[in-house]
């Protein structure tokens, strides 16, 4: 990158002007026509974002690669479809987790969201976290507003949770906090609350721009949320919900659900953008944090059409394998969409099961219909029950995908485990 940071360049220069010469080039960048600034003010300078050409090709280039992950997911349909985006909100809740070192695994996070409602139940572990992804993907989310909103929403991420430090401020914690990167305290989050509550509306303020590219918007945003540190435990996994749903707002779902895995994969090139900004000789600059960030968007963006591409060319087979088992009449119409709604989940599901009343919804049935036919198929050794209850599930039969859909019994579907 041509560009460099204002520190860099302080460093390259050995004359005496160089701290002159620094102070000139932070002002040209500050006031250059395209340079947003972000109103809010840090230790290191009020924060601003250049954009020079590197940053306009690199905006450019993630955009090119959304209309080709657009392209891949409406090849990839129905239940198929559904489970690429569950599969990927689940390595999302898994890889965000990873970063902070907990452990968690697909079927701990299934069951999860099996678990009755709180009301019913004490809450599982990682349920509401997986369901603020599962809404974000499925639903219309709420965007928030307020600094309250910020909160509900870490409750949520964090509901279930093992917490020593609960907040013990009004909104967030009360106290002093550092980030350490394992030896030394690299950071101090905000204090006084007072000072978190501002930075959360700036935060929010920067993300309702409508005179600055949303994607940078998503990015800043998610640097002053790190940077404040509101709360003892859990800013990380907040922080990254966050920025997958400010995303959202400019990009594929797909996408805002892929990067997690890249920075669990890149953590040293996470932190390190930080730091860009936090030098004071760069005096606000964000301009390589967003870069730093978009970068890390485009690696996601190419493993991600990587794998869009691999289940295209799996349901092309399911796809043609049912049409050669409809061709044989072997089948009613409704048993045939059964069957290819089970091969679907078998392939792209991290289970290859799926519950009755999602095969009611697939044949625009009530359950008790769908229980009718799936007990024809379940006779005839087409399907098996693999869950009897809360809910009730079933799923192709080993015997029947080896001789159908034998490319089902190869790798365990698209998606792995």
């Amino acid at each position: 990158m041509e560009y460099k940071e204002l520190a860099t360049l302080y460093h390259m220069d050995s004359s005496a002007e160089r701290e002159s010469n620094v102070r000139i080039r932070l002002l040209e960048r500050r006031e250059s026509s395209s340079t947003f600034e972000l109103n809010y003010q840090t230790n290191c300078g009020d924060l601003f974002i250049a954009v020079p050409r590197e940053l306009s090709t690199l905006t450019e280039s993630i955009l090119l690669k959304e209309r080709e992950v657009s392209r891949l997911m409406s090849m990839i349909p129905g239940i198929a479809g559904d489970e690429v985006l569950r599969g990927l909100v689940f390595d999302e809740v898994i890889n965000s987790n990873a970063i902070e070192n907990i452990h968690s695994t697909r079927r701990q996070i299934e069951e999860a969201l099996r678990a009755a409602p709180k009301k019913e139940a004490k809450e599982k572990r990682f349920r509401e976290f997986a369901h603020l992804y599962l809404d974000m993907t499925f639903q219309t989310p709420e965007i928030p507003k307020t600094p309250a909103d910020i909160r509900s929403i870490y409750d949520r991420v964090m509901s279930g949770e093992p917490l020593d430090d609960t907040p013990d401020g009004e909104l967030f914690r009360a106290g002093e906090v550092y980030v350490s990167d394992g030896l030394r305290a690299v950071h101090a989050g905000l204090h006084p609350e007072k000072l978190i509550k501002e930075a959360m509306k700036a935060m929010l303020s920067i993300t309702s721009r409508v005179d600055m590219p949303s994607l940078y918007g998503a990015l800043a945003a998610h640097y002053i949320f790190e940077y404040a540190h509101p709360f003892y435990d859990g800013n990380g996994r907040t922080g990254r919900y966050l920025l997958s749903l400010f995303l959202g707002e400019s990009l594929s779902k797909p996408t805002a659900l892929s990067l997690s895995r890249v920075l669990a994969e890149n953590k040293a090139t996470y932190y390190r953008a930080f730091k860009t900004v936090e030098d004071p000789l760069n005096g606000g600059e964000l301009t390589f944090f967003v870069y730093a960030m978009m970068e890390l968007i485009v690696q996601a963006q190419n493993d991600l059409i990587v794998r869009l591409k691999e289940g295209c060319v799996r349901y092309e087979q399911i796809r043609e394998a049912c049409e050669r088992l409809e061709g044989e009449d072997r089948f009613s119409s409704k048993e045939m969409a059964l069957i290819f709604g089970l091969a679907q989940q078998a392939a792209f599901g991290m289970f290859n099961d799926a519950s009755v009343e999602r095969m009611a919804n697939l044949l625009d049935v009530k359950s008790q219909q769908s229980r009718k036919y799936l007990g024809r198929l379940a006779d005839r050794g087409i399907v098996e029950k693999t869950r009897g209850r809360n809910p009730v599930m079933f799923a192709l039969t080993d015997d029947f995908k080896q001789k159908e859909f034998p490319f089902l019994m190869s790798d365990g579907g698209a998606t792995g485990e």
